[in-house]
């Protein structure tokens, strides 16, 4: 039976993890590390030429912004179809540029040690730039669990504000 003090909406599996990835409303997973964001969002500079900078990110984005998440679980199943989606869709498949559906917004909700969140950061239009998992573990078969997932995104926000 859960304690009383567990947020009510996190699922079982994720309660002990320090950093839930929510998608919309629902969580679809928990991560033991998160990597740091940016502390200030970057424009797009002018070559001296004054021509614009080269593309460096999907669709012509100029500025990604990308965050680790390390040794974490899936118990959801439509998460792991959209991270699996890279393997198809990614940039080295040649299969032109990234699917519309394939960039989805999320929320990464940093937790102290008795398990409430402290802040979140909403990440706008992610995609997936790297990807490896161990699947098939005995103990939880629903379970996938994540080595390395990094995640590009356009831009961030932190609430509360700093």
């Amino acid at each position: 039976m859960p304690d009383s003090d567990d947020p009510p909406s996190v699922p079982e599996e994720y309660r002990n993890f320090r950093f839930r990835l929510k998608y919309l409303s629902r969580y679809v997973a928990g991560f033991d590390e998160v990597s740091p964001l940016p502390q200030k969002l970057r424009t797009a500079d002018r070559h001296a030429s004054g021509y614009p900078p080269l593309a460096i990110g999907p669709e012509g984005q100029a500025t990604p912004f990308f965050i680790n998440l390390d040794r974490g679980i899936t118990c959801d199943l439509g998460f792991e179809q959209w991270i699996s989606m890279v393997r198809c869709y990614g940039p080295a498949t040649d299969k032109g540029s990234l699917l519309v559906e394939y960039k989805r917004p999320f929320t990464v909700e940093v937790c102290n040690a008795t398990g409430e969140t402290e802040y979140v950061y909403h990440l706008s239009h992610c995609w997936v730039d790297e990807y490896k998992a161990v699947t098939g573990l005995e103990e939880c078969p629903n379970e996938i669990a994540i080595e390395h997932l990094r995640l590009g995104f356009d831009a961030w926000k932190r609430e509360p504000e700093q």
